[in-house]
């Protein structure tokens, strides 16, 4: 009969016995133990365990049964020395329904003693096999979660997670000690199913976007391995779509990472409701969703399903009632027509998502074989440009500001060439968003301050005592947490007056974490430095906020500038514009000047600079020392006709 709690007399021996018995098994714990923190295998750590159980009590065959409580069953976890013809029958044990003693422990939650399996009812049905193989009783004990005293978190509500088991070749009860023993073992089993479990955990986090719950890359990599794997190139096909967000990095820096945040939480949820006709989706990386789709019947079909995920994606997005609208670009490769492996799929839809990009977004692109072209050159410029600055292949050139009043040169913009050994000379376009994109525009932007300090040092030694350098500071740069103390450190090794350099900084930049811009404008201006408000009107400045930066001078932009005069609205804005800057008693800048009518109507409107092609191109330091020395200028209240252009075109 099955005995729950027995009090059974001991003798002194039977005390020493157990006391070796608990030597024993706490000896074979520090095993365990090492297992577990080496992170095997599970198995092998039960196998192990079941081997220290054994040791510790002769003619004892140990097994541990783990419990599924979705299913409400019992699976064997490890009986290394249980016949195989019982253990068979282990499997799938429903627990409270089952015969024998494991599946009543879990279903009481509390130690079940079967002393003599031949007379317990507990085992009816089971006791034929078991006395077949030589199983005359079993004392079985819950394997409880550690966590369960501490109050376990929500989703971790499992009390029991299956229990130890001690089968007997002959009728035995169990004394006190015996059940002491079990605890001990049953404790011993926690740990290892405890092990699982974090385990069993980490692994889905490693496949699984914690922010997004979307299967991540690697998980889709696999699936789509397995599946391309299993395809024949003459009967199956399937499709790769790659999906990113358009301006995802604007809604960053302008709404801030919460908004960031919800938007790619709200997209993933729509795609993974609604799948439309994909088989897998998964979140690829920061703003990239990918999926697999095998369920479409011909191209035409398969750019039905792109367009609906567009449709999905662009959908309004409440954001505490607020509406925020967005769009998104997809690029698509086919197998077996543009791959035969996951990783050339993967990579093909990459090549022709940033086609999608590149045409202006908010569309479909397919793959072609001329698309591949331009991603190995790129990631040729990648590759060459980590090494530029430190090959002597960067260059400074100079683009002179004009005073409009009087013609002469006032300053100068650093903008940064790379004499690439193989294309020649690339302009700032051409590689300024790669050393963004890849990080070296931090080095490259130490590189640039350094070498423009310098060069304004060589300058006021020369005599150009007024004279400023301008120079761009990325986004990158600017955030930091250094970049105070970068320049503080290049104007004391250059011993440069901080007046002679100016700092330009765009308009998105500067209403991106507009407090820490605050703070970071501040400590540069107390260095003694110029700052310039870069590319003024194309982001969204808040006049209050403006009026609050310290800043000293705004920069028009050059869109603003094209179509002057003539266009009315474009003269509207930069009047608008010039009146701001001397409400706000700042400094003001025209860019991108290329024609005598501009500079005449811009110099008559009130703005004191004037940069451009018509005054002159990027040119060498030394070039423009020749300038300098010249004094070119032009007499006041005159029109710049008769001036000549510095440097012609």
């Amino acid at each position: 009969m099955a005995a729950d709690s027995p009090s059974l007399p001991t003798t002194q021996d039977s005390i020493d016995e157990s006391r070796g018995l608990f030597s024993e098994i706490l000896a074979g714990q520090g095993r365990i133990l090492t297992l577990i923190a080496a992170g095997h295998h599970i198995s092998r750590v039960l196998d192990e365990f079941c081997g220290v159980v054994e040791a510790s009590m002769p003619g004892t065959r140990c097994c541990v049964m783990m419990f599924n409580p979705a299913e409400r069953s019992l699976s064997l976890g490890a009986g290394p020395r249980l016949p195989s013809g019982f253990r068979s029958m282990l499997e799938g044990l429903s627990v409270g329904l089952a015969p024998g003693s494991c599946s009543a422990a879990v279903h009481r939650d509390e130690p079940v003693i079967s002393a003599d399996i031949e007379n317990d009812s507990l085992w009816e049905g089971f006791r034929e096999k078991a006395l077949e193989h030589g199983l005359k009783a079993c004392w079985s004990v819950p394997i409880r979660s550690l966590k369960w005293a501490e109050g376990p978190d929500e989703e971790d509500q499992v009390r029991v997670l299956g229990t130890v088991a001690f089968y007997h070749d002959s009728p035995r009860e169990a004394e006190a000690t015996d059940l002491e023993l079990l605890e001990i073992a049953a404790t011993l089993a926690g740990l290892a199913l405890m092990s699982l479990k974090v385990h069993e955990k980490v692994e889905e986090q490693d496949l699984y976007d914690v922010l997004t719950s979307l299967p991540n890359r690697r998980l889709f990599t696999q699936e789509l391995r397995n599946t391309v794997s299993g395809m024949s190139p003459h009967e199956d096909k399937l499709g790769v779509l790659l999906l990113d967000i358009d301006h995802f990095k604007e809604v960053n820096d302008t709404f801030g990472y919460a908004v960031g945040d919800f938007l790619l939480r709200s997209v993933a949820e729509r795609l993974a409701t609604s799948r439309k006709g994909a088989d897998l989706v998964a979140r690829f990386g920061d703003d990239e969703f990918i999926f697999m789709v095998t369920d479409f019947t011909s191209n035409d079909h398969f750019r039905e399903i792109a367009t609906e995920i567009l449709a999905t994606v662009s959908e309004p997005h409440d954001f505490s009632g607020q509406q925020l609208v967005i769009t998104a670009s997809l690029g698509a490769s086919l197998y077996p027509w543009d791959g035969e492996d996951a990783q050339t799929l993967m990579r093909n839809g990459e090549n022709a998502l940033q086609a999608a990009k590149r045409q202006g977004r908010n569309r479909l692109r397919l793959y072609a074989p001329t698309m591949g072209v331009n991603a190995f050159e790129k990631l040729q410029l990648k590759m060459a440009l980590s090494y530029a600055a430190e090959n002597n292949e960067l260059e400074l050139l100079f683009q002179p500001k004009v005073a409009s009043d009087t013609g002469e040169i006032i300053g100068a913009e650093a903008l940064t060439y790379w004499n690439h050994p193989g294309q020649g000379r690339l302009s700032p376009g051409r590689f300024i968003p790669l050393a963004e994109e890849t990080g070296l525009i931090l080095p490259i932007g130490t590189w640039i301050l350094n070498a423009a300090c310098h060069q304004a040092k060589a300058w006021r030694s020369a005599g150009f005592r007024d004279f400023t350098v301008a120079v761009n500071i990325s986004p990158h740069q600017f955030r930091e947490r250094t970049f105070v103390d970068t320049v503080a450190t290049i104007l004391e090794r250059v011993s440069l007056e901080p007046e002679a350099l100016e700092l330009e900084i765009t308009e998105t930049v500067a209403m991106t974490e507009v407090e820490k811009t605050m703070e970071r404008l501040t400590d540069l201006r107390a260095l003694g430095l110029t700052i310039s408000i870069d590319d003024f009107g194309t982001g969204y400045s808040s006049l209050a906020y403006l009026k609050r930066f310290p800043i000293h001078i705004l920069k028009i932009d050059r869109s603003f500038v094209s179509n002057l005069p003539g266009d009315k609205d474009n003269r509207a804005i930069t009047k608008a514009v010039i009146a701001l800057a001397q409400h706000l008693d700042l400094l003001l800048v025209a860019e991108g000047v290329e024609t005598i009518e501009q500079a005449d109507f811009l110099a008559r409107e009130g703005c004191q600079y004037l940069q451009g092609y018509y005054f002159s191109m990027p040119i060498s330091s030394r070039d423009f020392t020749q300038i300098l020395s010249a004094g070119i200028g032009k007499e006041p209240g005159k029109s710049f006709v008769n001036k000549p252009r510095i440097i012609q075109r």
